[in-house]
């Protein structure tokens, strides 16, 4: 899957090691960087689901969470606009590109 950033600064800081780390700390920042790899080796979002570490869950106003562990949410939403929808459903099959919108260091509710 192909991944975009909403920024070049947010893009430098989940895939510079150095900025990653002073940015999010030394628990979170290693996290990031395997959920970055395990979402790019991803062919669409459903796959996603079949990684029960990324609890890929979505949230009301239509973005999509995934965990960074018990401290930290990565937040996206699909690149494509407007997503593929069936039935007011986003088909999870049909996305293969994402963007990545913030990292929240406390997770969203």
């Amino acid at each position: 899957m192909e991944i975009f950033f909403v920024d070049g600064e947010l893009a430098r800081s989940c895939n510079d090691d150095a900025i990653r780390e002073r940015c999010f700390g030394t628990v979170v920042a290693p996290v990031l960087r395997r959920r970055l790899a395990e979402i790019a080796s991803a062919a669409h979002l459903a796959e996603l689901r079949c990684l029960p570490q990324v609890r890929l869950r979505g949230h009301a106003d239509g973005r999509l969470l995934v965990a960074l562990g018990p401290t930290a949410d990565l937040h996206m939403r699909p690149h494509d606009d407007p997503p593929p929808m069936t039935d007011g459903r986003l088909v999870e099959w049909a996305v293969r590109s994402l963007l990545v919108t913030a990292v929240q260091l406390s997770p969203a509710a």
